[in-house]
């Protein structure tokens, strides 16, 4: 690939089944302040449903790839690493299904960009009215976007049960403030030059349960040298509101504990599975 049709980003969406959803988070990349960025839709499952929207329905502007894999449990680690693996990009930008991304989503993520540091943020945790009004009409968010109209609803949001509100509010002066604070890693906004992923070989493919698996990969990190980045207030998400789908994380953090006793920074299986997919 030439460097002039290399992207400067991919975004890595990790799905399962929700199309609807999916929907509304690439709308929301639509409308995206920085172009130059691909899209790998990567599912833990091979639904038709998804396959006919993204061939059919997804938005055209976006340059988009769809991967799948068989429907064997809970596997996003795996789909994952796979997509990591398959980017085009060397920086990797990571959303979940179900996480829309603030139209300065790409842009800020890349201006932190550095290496040797995983760029870390928050969504906001929206309840189930906002989520409704969003899966109805996805640019709608934007409304959420302009911090004065954001204010004028607290009481509302509140009341629907809207958790981080704060982290609606993009600005530089937040972000000096927070900047120093730790933040630690979550799956649905972080980001990291796809070489720092390989240095502890991506998503540790061993864990069997949902939950547990980015604190998992954050202390890898550290374990060889890599630190998150704080940028708060910079690149926000909204989360749609969905039930809770942990499920055997306790077997997942015990196994964690045990890898990082022995100083395992280096996963057994991991993007090395995917390498030349």
């Amino acid at each position: 690939m030439s460097l002039q049709n290399k992207p400067k980003a991919s975004v890595i969406i990790s799905v399962y089944k929700d199309v609807e959803a999916l929907h509304c988070v690439l709308i929301g990349l639509t409308f995206q302040t920085e172009k130059g960025f691909e899209v790998i839709v990567t599912e833990d499952g091979e639904d038709q449903a998804m396959a006919d929207y993204i061939t059919n329905r997804a938005p055209k502007s976006l340059t988009l790839r769809h991967l799948t894999q068989e429907d064997d449990g809970f596997r996003k680690t795996r789909a994952v690493n796979r997509a990591i693996a398959s980017a085009k990009a060397d920086y990797v930008i990571f959303l979940d299904g179900d996480t829309i991304p603030h139209q300065c989503f790409v842009e800020m993520h890349l201006r932190h960009a550095e290496p040797g540091r995983v760029c870390t943020a928050r969504r906001i945790h929206l309840g189930p009215k906002a989520s409704a009004k969003i899966r109805e009409n996805p640019a709608s968010v934007l409304e959420l976007q302009n911090r004065f109209t954001l204010l004028s609803r607290a009481i509302g949001m509140h009341l629907d049960q809207v958790r981080n509100y704060e982290s609606g509010f993009m600005s530089d002066l937040l972000h000096k403030l927070a900047k120093n604070r730790h933040l630690s890693i979550v799956g649905c906004n972080f980001s990291a030059y796809k070489a720092d992923m390989a240095k502890i070989n991506g998503y540790n493919e061993e864990l069997p349960g949902i939950g547990g698996e980015d604190c998992d990969l954050e202390w890898r990190f550290n374990g060889v040298d890599i630190f998150t980045k704080n940028i708060k207030f910079q690149a926000t998400t909204y989360h749609l509101d969905h039930e809770s789908r942990r499920n055997d994380w306790e077997i997942n953090v015990e196994m964690s504990r045990k890898n990082r006793e022995n100083k395992e920074f280096f996963c057994k299986n991991g993007l090395n599975n995917h390498t030349g997919n």
